[in-house]
């Protein structure tokens, strides 16, 4: 049961899954999952900006932004891109322009050969830029950088065909969207009539020069890869990778001590035997485990538990958001868990109702709350975005844009 709920999950956060499966012309797409919200950030102006995708009958799956006042939820204006055949955007961060850049796949010549997508917009969400990454190989970005100074780094996979292995994809582009440079790193399929599968979920730059990467790397068909963290330079050369456990590192983030950056923390999903938890990890800068015991930090139940967006708190702690089955109110709900400074539970929420409902998107506003994004699919199938006071008490929610 855990696998199957682990593979229905990625049907939404990992969209072309289910996108590719459902050919526009035939229109058979389920009630469910028909649009979420996968990342939010703040605005420049203190309001949210949601990136997703949304399902309409006339035109299949596209990429969404979906800009929302802070302290109501009243839609401000929302735009969709692309629609040809699928789109979708995972991650989102304010442009060096006073706009927005967004970044995901795009379907429009293939609808099973997806395309590194980054769409550049002003502030009221217009295309300024639009770019796809990759050449006619299948690519997805499943994370943006904003890089100080200038430009951005997309983090994602490559694969050059169905047989053969799917690496690590990493693309810099300046603030028009032109390529600086890309990378394709990862392991080698050592199993016969088997691909690996690495990719990477998160980057962040490191405070001595490069990047950290995490993600999955050399998993298989048949068993899940492992967490890892790499450390590459500014041009994108792998310097050193350490592995961990079992499962996806999803967010990463630098941590700090009196303002400055001492290490790296990590958070996504682990397979605990029969079970998936959500874990964090906290590591030096050069990846070694620092936290007591196995280092490694674990929150679940009797369920399944997944971990989509970790960040690390004003207070000096982490909060997660993600899903659970084994609390809350339905099949699945929204799960938001805070914890201190070494990783034990402050305390945890669910959000949602009778039936599945994801956390996927998370930042911390002004006033130490948080805001969230994912979807619902309680009474209909929508984009969920919520605001919490500090201790997780829910001030709003909002379970209907494009209902």
């Amino acid at each position: 049961m855990k696998t199957r709920l682990t593979f229905l999950t990625f049907l939404s956060l990992f969209l072309l899954v289910v996108l590719v499966s459902c050919n526009k012309e035939e229109d058979v797409v389920a009630d469910q999952y028909m649009r979420g919200g996968n990342s939010v950030a703040i605005a420049a102006d203190g309001n949210l900006i949601i990136a997703g995708y949304n399902y309409s009958s006339t035109k299949g799956y596209e990429a969404t932004l979906v800009k929302a006042n802070a302290e109501t939820g009243a839609v401000i204006w929302d735009t969709t891109y692309g629609g040809s055949y699928s789109d979708a955007f995972y991650s989102v961060k304010k442009s060096h322009d006073g706009g927005f850049i967004a970044a995901g796949f795009n379907n429009r010549a293939n609808a099973s050969s997806p395309a590194m997508l980054a769409v550049i917009t002003d502030g009221n969400g217009k295309v300024v830029e639009s770019n796809t990454y990759g050449g006619s190989a299948s690519s997805q970005a499943f994370y943006v950088l904003d890089i100080v100074g200038g430009g951005y780094l997309l983090a994602g996979y490559i694969q050059q065909s169905s047989n053969t292995d799917r690496n690590i994809y990493l693309v810099k582009i300046d603030n028009a969207g032109d390529t600086l440079w890309t990378k394709s790193l990862g392991s080698k399929s050592t199993i016969a009539y088997d691909s690996v599968n690495d990719a990477a979920y998160s980057v962040i730059a490191a405070p001595d020069g490069g990047y950290f990467v995490t993600g999955s790397y050399n998993a298989y068909s048949n068993y899940g890869g492992r967490v890892f963290l790499m450390k590459i330079s500014s041009t994108g050369e792998s310097l050193w990778t350490k592995k961990y456990v079992a499962g996806i590192g999803f967010s990463l983030t630098l941590t700090h001590e009196n303002g400055i950056a001492t290490g790296v923390a990590i958070s996504g999903s682990l397979q605990e035997g029969s079970n998936q938890n959500i874990f964090l990890l906290k590591t030096d800068t050069v990846g070694n485990l620092l936290w007591s015991g196995s280092g490694i930090k674990s929150f679940g139940g009797s369920g399944f538990e997944y971990g989509a967006t970790m960040i690390e708190t004003s207070d000096g702690g982490f909060a997660i958001t993600g899903i659970t089955d084994s609390k809350g109110y339905g099949n699945q709900d929204v799960f938001l868990i805070k914890t201190n400074s070494l990783g034990e539970s402050a305390w945890e929420k669910t959000y949602g109702g009778a039936d599945n409902d994801q956390g996927f998107g998370l930042v911390e506003m002004p006033d130490k709350g948080f805001s969230m994004t994912g979807l619902s699919n309680t009474g209909g199938s929508f984009i969920f975005v919520n605001r919490v006071k500090e201790d997780g008490t829910q001030f709003w929610a909002k379970p209907g844009y494009f209902n």
